[in-house]
């Protein structure tokens, strides 16, 4: 995952992060294959992901934590 230059993009990157099944359980609160809703709820996210809250059917590998944790301190780049 990642641009080879090391720059995340959203559609390439962060979006194919999440299953359907995830878009979907989540749908209610945001809806995790949108730009602008995973970018305005980014934090909260990464303290879910971080602490294998979320995904309710078991937690992130370590690496793909690690990837949404980079998108986000870079800014949550589209």
């Amino acid at each position: 995952m990642g641009a080879s230059n090391g720059s995340l993009r959203f559609e390439q990157d962060i979006k194919p992060l999440f299953r359907e099944t995830d878009q979907r359980s989540m749908d209610s609160h945001f809806d995790l294959w949108d730009y602008e809703d995973v970018r305005d709820n980014a934090e909260a996210i990464l303290k879910m992901v971080a602490s294998g809250r979320m995904p309710c059917d078991g937690a992130w590998p370590p690496e793909k934590t690690a990837v949404f944790q980079q998108w986000v301190e870079a800014g949550t780049p589209a």
